[in-house]
């Protein structure tokens, strides 16, 4: 038994070169040649559950490099086993939003192929802006994927089917085939399988890019961090920070917790930031240096260092200062 468990370890361990923690990386929008060794070019898949359409993928057509995209870090966890287990070398997962990676850590004409297999539809009216097809996310598809590159949809939501279809339709820089219902692709999801033996209507969106539309991104370029330097803290201002909203444009952020050690002269606000719909999680600290306070990031958590973040940083420095 101690041997199984020591060989499981040792294979969890080793699956892990397949997980890509943008958020480390110095630069944007990122060098995939690099991350990969080769100049292949790229297929992303966004949610892929288990991981077998883009392994099983990946095996059959070794001249494309994979990228897969998905929130659930049970789905990320099955995928790099799975890759692991088949001995493939290209692909890669990311856990983290795929509408605001793609936009990010892509190139304008870098993506060859986007797959979005049996998406949530987020069916009523109020949710409709967590469906991966808004507006906002077609414009980033016009940005990044190639002249000529391809999106394919495959979903079991004849509604959901037709909306994207006319979604595509009504931009010019796409063109449209007509929705296919009477179509075997060679390698299906395991839900794709199953719905099939029920008899279940599946329906195909193949969208060509023929034209490209600039998009404004918010990491392009160094990701340097500001932080900033105070003379002396007021404590009853940084108690005062607790649960305050901070509004610029497209930019919040509101401090979540407050945390104080006294023997380490050391401040923590917990903070949470949205850049537009994109938000995120982390601590900014001050810590005594000599006769000042550094106000910085804390480097328990590494968010994207977006406009969001930066300002925080830079906002709660000025108000706790006297």
């Amino acid at each position: 038994m101690p041997g199984v468990f020591l060989r499981v370890n040792i294979m969890n361990t080793a699956a892990l070169k397949y997980f890509i923690q943008p958020k480390t990386f110095a630069k944007f929008p990122i060098s995939w040649n690099e991350v990969f060794g080769n100049k292949n070019k790229l297929i992303v898949e966004i949610g892929f559950g288990n991981g077998e359409f883009m392994a099983y993928s990946a095996m059959k057509d070794t001249q494309f490099n994979y990228i897969g995209f998905d929130t659930s870090i049970t789905s990320c966890y099955k995928a790099q086993v799975k890759l692991f287990n088949l001995g493939i070398e290209n692909a890669r997962i990311v856990l983290d939003d795929a509408r605001f990676c793609i936009r990010e850590l892509f190139s304008q004409e870098s993506i060859h192929k986007l797959i979005v297999n049996f998406p949530c539809p987020w069916p009523k009216a109020k949710q409709e802006d967590r469906r991966i097809f808004i507006y906002s996310f077609i414009d980033t598809i016009a940005n990044v994927l190639k002249i000529n590159g391809t999106v394919e949809l495959v979903t079991d939501v004849q509604w959901y089917a037709e909306q994207v279809y006319e979604k595509f339709l009504s931009d010019e820089c796409f063109y449209v085939d007509e929705i296919k219902t009477d179509f075997q692709r060679e390698i299906k999801t395991r839900y794709e399988e199953k719905w099939e033996k029920m008899g279940r209507n599946k329906y195909m969106v193949l969208v060509h890019k023929k034209a490209s539309r600039s998009v404004q991104r918010l990491l392009e370029g160094s990701e340097d961090m500001p932080h900033k330097l105070v003379e002396k803290i007021d404590h009853s201002k940084a108690k005062d920070l607790l649960e305050r909203k901070f509004s610029c444009g497209e930019q919040t952020f509101i401090v979540k917790e407050f945390f104080y050690n006294h023997e380490e002269n050391r401040y923590i606000f917990r903070v949470f930031s949205a850049d537009g719909d994109y938000c995120q999680q982390y601590y900014v600290k001050a810590v005594k240096r000599e006769d000042k306070y550094l106000v910085k990031l804390d480097s328990t958590t590494i968010p994207f260092r977006t406009p969001a973040v930066k300002w925080s940083v830079l906002t709660i420095a000025d108000e706790i200062s006297k």
